[in-house]
């Protein structure tokens, strides 16, 4: 769902035209919850134009604040004194969530999906409605951070209470940023895509690859992404060196889809002894819980090839209840790769089914599990040179029987990989799968990603944290 910029979300950017400098904004009269160009005193025209498309969820959420039950219900669970702890700060952000989501059953999923990034305080989390619940009072406002205008405190006190919590240093994320610091780099990262928005698919998705071909495999030990690719992409899209920043947060973006098959090469790289992988005919990779978004973004395999000249082909197979039901999907690689024989195919394993000797599609089977697939074949399974779960949420997902699938990775000793979107799903992971008899490899978790998306969205209906695409390690065995 399209929500646009966080700076409209949290009412610091017109909802109709989404600028956010340079102009006088006023809230909605009604929910105060959205600001749009103009003074309390002039009915903008941005207003007037949005106010069709903003009138059902400005009722849904006027009609929230005036119900003396949710009213009632949402102050008794306002903490007495500031929190520190970022686990009680989550469970009492969840029970005011769950709150808001009773009272507003019925209504659109874009009026519900506003709720998840209302601004809060940082350590009592109260919202701008809550506030007006427990005074009546309906000027008071919740007081932004006055360097990356993402994070809020109800009261000058508050923040001197928030503030280690605000700008210390921390190892959730790369580089140790604060998260004030990750905050600031998340808004330039929406400006920067907003001025190139051309260049991203219809999914919002900028999928690059380097036209070069590696001449050897070499390791990524060590190797960073500005080190790796900031020269190719600034080459590939024009960008000259007198504007530094450019580059980084275009790569930014593109590490958004160039994380999978860079993440790919470091746990294949960890999980061998030796570099005889690198030389393979051809080189198998079974993705777990796939979904339509491995599909979009296909090309950025190809990178795989082009970072291993000793192997012609790369055979992705795509496992999960959302892939897309088709045999195979169609993907041009580069003219180079082309003339030297090679190929890069992706696959949906609920489409493989063996008989007898035979590799034969048949379109109208399908199963949700790997483990399924695995049982399916039988002993006409060929393990993989690698199975790899991207943001699997494996501890938190049991609808996909994680737990079964990852007991036949271990005991089949299939070399895998798990990735996760922050360090709380990462341990959670971890701890399945050690619970399911694997031992993790040292270097695979759970611990940060270097090859993690570098583009950092706040978490859902959280005053604190970021989930990045592949941004740790769960964890890796064989």
């Amino acid at each position: 769902m399209e929500l646009g910029p966080i700076q409209v979300v949290i009412g610091l950017a017109c909802r109709k035209c989404r600028k956010d400098e340079d102009v006088e904004l006023s809230r909605c009269g009604g929910c105060r919850r959205i600001s749009y160009c103009g003074t309390v005193t002039v009915i903008a025209e941005c207003q007037s134009a949005d106010w069709e498309r903003h009138k059902p969820m400005c009722k849904a959420l006027t009609a929230l604040e005036k119900n003396s039950a949710a009213a009632a219900r949402l102050v008794s669970l306002l903490p007495k004194q500031p929190l520190s702890d970022l686990r009680e700060i989550r469970k009492l952000t969840d029970k005011q969530v769950d709150v808001y989501f009773t009272y507003l059953q019925g209504q659109t999923a874009l009026e519900n999906s506003w709720i998840h990034y209302e601004p809060r305080c940082l350590v009592c989390t109260r919202t701008e409605m809550v506030m007006r619940m427990e005074t009546g009072a309906v000027t008071q406002r919740l007081i932004p951070c006055p360097r990356c205008m993402r994070s809020f405190c109800c009261s000058p006190a508050h923040w001197e209470a928030a503030h280690a919590l605000h700008h210390s240093p921390s190892t959730d994320w790369r580089d140790g940023f604060s998260h004030c610091q990750m905050n600031t780099f998340a808004r330039l990262q929406e400006w920067v895509d907003a001025g190139t928005s051309t260049l991203f698919d219809r999914q919002g998705q900028l999928v690059w690859v380097p036209g070069r071909i590696k001449s050897r495999w070499v390791s990524l030990e060590g190797k960073t992404w500005e080190g790796e690719f900031d020269e190719e992409i600034r080459t590939s899209y024009g960008i000259p060196a007198t504007i530094p920043s450019s580059s980084t947060f275009l790569l930014s973006s593109a590490s958004d889809t160039l994380s999978m098959p860079m993440t790919i090469l470091y746990g294949l790289s960890k999980l061998n002894e030796d570099d005889s992988w690198t030389r393979k005919q051809t080189l198998t990779v079974h993705v777990l819980g796939a979904s339509d978004r491995e599909v979009s973004c296909r090309p950025v395999f190809e990178e795989i090839l082009h970072r291993l000249p000793g192997v012609d082909t790369l055979e992705i197979v795509l496992c999960g209840p959302e892939v897309p039901s088709r045999d195979s999907f169609d993907h041009e690689i580069c003219p180079e790769c082309i003339a030297r024989g090679r190929s890069c195919v992706l696959k949906c394993a609920a489409e493989l089914v063996f008989a007898t000797t035979l590799l034969l599609w048949i379109t109208d089977y399908s199963f949700s599990t790997y483990h399924d697939f695995v049982r399916k074949q039988g002993n006409q399974f060929k393990t993989p040179d690698l199975c790899v779960a991207f943001n699997s949420g494996a501890a938190q997902h049991v609808d996909y029987t994680w737990r079964t699938s990852i007991k036949v990775l271990a005991e089949r000793k299939l070399p895998s990989l798990f990735t996760a979107y922050c360090r709380e799903e990462a341990e959670q992971d971890a701890a399945m799968i050690r619970a399911a008899g694997a031992a993790l490899h040292p270097a695979l978790g759970p611990c940060l990603n270097p090859w993690g998306s570098q583009k950092a969205l706040p978490t859902a209906h959280s005053v604190y944290g970021f989930h990045t695409d592949n941004a740790w390690l769960a964890g890796g065995f064989k």
